[in-house]
């Protein structure tokens, strides 16, 4: 990848996650009524500042998909780095429709709105949780990545151990925003470790 376009892919991602960050912490300090440890993030759209928490969802795709590609351009193509960039894509554009279709009301009958929101975390979900791990594994294969690749596979292992525990474990049961929250505390600096890291790729080659 020529050396702007590596360092504008990592900023991009650091930008991007770092404002997804900031807007959820906003969330959570303004909107209070919304408890956290049952209800998604996704409710805080049904808010008073539900605008702001909208572009979270655009921030999140950009994050996902200029990480992907960085990460598929900076490495050795392989099998497993195509298949893994394929699930960023699918991550990024479901991402977006959540984003383009927010969740409605609890209270309220649930519209098509509302169903393609949960339709898109059926697809998102699992590709944000094996997409992450199946490049970690990469990493250990390439000189400059190999660097990062315990960290990497750490935070990636813990993201999979966390997808899973949602989607079929009695152990989340009632508390399943948190699990959520969960998700996203190891996926974001996963995205932002890579950032940097594409930030600084080929300043440290050369």
């Amino acid at each position: 990848m020529n050396p702007v376009r590596s360092r504008t892919f990592g900023l991009i991602v650091i930008t991007a996650a770092l404002y997804w960050v900031t807007i959820i912490v906003m969330m959570h300090l303004s909107e209070p009524e919304f408890d956290p440890r049952e209800m998604p993030m996704s409710a805080y759209v049904l808010g008073a500042y539900g605008g702001w928490m909208t572009t979270t969802f655009f921030a999140l795709s950009v994050a996902l998909l200029c990480a992907g590609y960085g990460l598929l351009t900076t490495l050795p193509r392989t099998v497993l780095t195509w298949i893994a960039f394929f699930l960023f894509i699918v991550a990024a554009l479901w991402v977006l429709v959540a984003g383009i279709f927010p969740m409605n009301s609890p209270a309220a009958p649930r519209a098509s709105s509302g169903r393609w929101h949960a339709l898109a975390g059926l697809f998102a979900f699992p590709a944000m949780a094996l997409g992450p791990f199946l490049f970690s594994i990469s990493l250990f294969r390439d000189r400059y990545w190999r660097k990062m690749a315990i960290p990497s596979s750490t935070l990636a292992s813990g993201i999979i151990i966390v997808f899973f525990l949602a989607r079929f474990s009695r152990v989340a049961h009632g508390c399943g925003g948190y699990v959520q929250r969960l998700f996203f505390v190891l996926l974001v600096p996963w995205m932002i470790l890579v950032g940097f890291h594409l930030v600084r790729f080929r300043r440290e080659q050369s």
